[in-house]
């Protein structure tokens, strides 16, 4: 009877879960399916069209050379030796953690007094920004991917006579292709989710029109039927890369050792370091000197105080934000990732229906939450008059049903490479199930735990269109902050908040490759 009880509290905490995180995402769907005619009308007579072309052609500019750059560089690092290769490697991923908006409003005012004003603020140079700050999604995935292939193909395949671009083109890249596909994914949901950099380059997309609609008109009902064109957009981008994985996963042989990388002639070893070097001084150098070059200016012109009496209120705020809403989503993906290893088959397709939430853009997040929690605040579910809407309640209930994903999957990945012999000793020797779990299962997940509390924190500290959304009246996040001054072109202003920014990102980048070092895989 006790363990009926038990099953049947693990399937409700399960289904709990997956109601919780899904609902806004299902709400914005039926507007899909109920679309509103007048709505649509006047879309489609005024901005809608401009959207999605704009929209489509960043995707497609923003996803390739993503994938370009984040794979030639992830097979520099695996397959080839050359001095500080870990260094660098490491160094590669430090991109991620200067958000696209802070990197764009650096070179919007670098490449101004070159170009032009006008001649700045394009499509294409969006692009290249947003290239160089989500680079490294591909970039780590393709690295997993090339680390984990066999040196036994990549042999024979040079005992052919196959130089070194052949065996990248013929043997690595198809076998790594579901990787890339995944980390492609997650390049195109940050773009089409971005509002900071196209706003700064004045570029017209599907995300920036929810925003525009959202404030501008106070239409709930028209940026909820934009929400839903992001949502049947961004369900596209998911059945595109589920079909490339498959592809790819059925391509796939089977492949022993251990690739060994090759060792480079001097002229060679130079070419390499002379890209990386490129790479890292325009991603991440040249934006961190101008910001650190506009604080000292702030301070020298009498900024100072200004600047201070605002720096710890917006400190404590994002990091506020960032530990509670990482702490409810790395324990409730526990929870839920744990329940799913335990039950198997419709639990672990509930739990893939749970990660929905982080294929889906931020505004879509945004606009499906807040009518799920004013429907609740009209029904009173809260007393003495409180309401969910602008509330920290619902903020972080919008966090949670975006990166949930982070947090269940990088569990349940580390879970499914924990031996099925030492949980059923723990069993056999009388351990319950709580017991099994806090003894052998936390402990033995413990660094894919760690790199998923790293990348939620990446994630939820640099996060905007959410957050600037949902946000109770005074509470400034230091991404608030940020999209407040650029909007107004103060950049010396923007500059303090944006190295803070940068600061924690990096804290937590590094806490991400301790976590990848010691073992911790990344699922798409």
């Amino acid at each position: 009877m006790q363990r009926r009880l038990v099953d049947l509290f693990g399937w409700m905490a399960i289904l709990g879960i997956v109601a919780l995180v899904a609902s806004p995402i299902l709400v914005l769907a039926w507007s899909l399916v109920d679309p509103s005619g007048e709505v649509w009308a006047e879309l489609w007579r005024t901005r809608l069209p401009g959207m999605i072309v704009s929209t489509s052609i960043l995707l497609v500019v923003v996803v390739g050379g993503s994938v370009i750059l984040g794979t030639s560089l992830a097979w520099l690092v695996s397959a080839f030796q050359f001095p500080c290769r870990r260094l660098v490697g490491w160094l590669l991923v430090v991109p991620l953690a200067i958000p696209g908006y802070v990197g764009g409003f650096v070179w919007l005012d670098t490449l101004s007094g070159v170009v032009g004003a006008r001649g700045v603020r394009s499509l294409w140079l969006c692009a290249v920004v947003l290239v160089l700050s989500l680079y490294p999604y591909v970039y780590l995935f393709a690295r997993a991917a090339f680390a984990d292939q066999g040196a036994d193909s990549l042999a024979a395949a040079r005992s052919l006579g196959v130089g070194a671009w052949g065996v990248f083109f013929r043997v690595s890249l198809p076998t790594a292709q579901p990787a890339i596909a995944a980390g492609a994914a997650l390049v195109a949901m940050e773009t089409l989710t971005d509002i900071g950099t196209v706003r700064l380059f004045n570029v017209s997309t599907l995300a920036d029109g929810v925003m525009r609609v959202w404030f501008g008109s106070g239409n709930l009902g028209a940026a909820t039927e934009l929400a839903s064109a992001l949502t049947g957009a961004a369900i596209l981008l998911i059945a595109c890369e589920r079909l490339l994985h498959r592809r790819g996963r059925s391509a796939r042989g089977t492949s022993e050792g251990v690739m060994v990388p090759r060792t480079l002639s001097p002229f060679a070893v130079s070419g390499v370091l002379a890209t990386v070097v490129a790479v890292l001084v325009v991603a991440v150098g040249i934006p961190i000197a101008r910001l650190v070059d506009w604080s000292v200016e702030s301070i020298q012109a009498g900024q100072a105080v200004t600047v201070a009496g605002g720096v710890w209120h917006h400190v404590g705020n994002t990091l506020l934000l960032v530990v509670t809403s990482t702490g409810v989503a790395i324990f409730i993906g526990t929870v839920l990732a744990l329940l799913v290893a335990r039950k198997g088959g419709v639990a672990r397709l509930a739990g893939r229906v749970s990660t929905i939430g982080y294929a889906m853009p931020g505004p879509v997040v945004a606009v499906g939450a807040v009518v799920m929690l004013a429907a609740l605040d009209r029904r009173g579910v809260l007393p003495n008059g409180f309401f969910l809407v602008g509330s920290t309640i619902g903020l972080v209930y919008a966090l949670l049903v975006r990166f949930l994903a982070v947090g269940y999957q990088g569990v349940e990945a580390s879970l499914e490479r924990i031996s099925p012999s030492a949980v059923e000793s723990a069993r056999v020797l009388g351990a319950g199930s709580f017991r099994t779990a806090l003894s052998v299962e936390i402990p033995a997940a413990r660094f894919g735990i760690l790199a998923a509390t790293a990348l939620l924190a990446v994630d939820i500290s640099k996060e905007l269109p959410i957050t600037l959304l949902l946000r109770p009246f005074g509470v400034d996040t230091l991404s608030v902050w940020v999209w407040q001054s650029t909007s107004e072109s103060l950049w010396a202003q923007a500059a303090v908040p944006a190295l803070l920014m940068v600061f924690i990102g990096m804290i937590a980048v590094g806490l991400l490759l301790v976590a990848l070092e010691r073992g911790a895989e990344l699922v798409s």
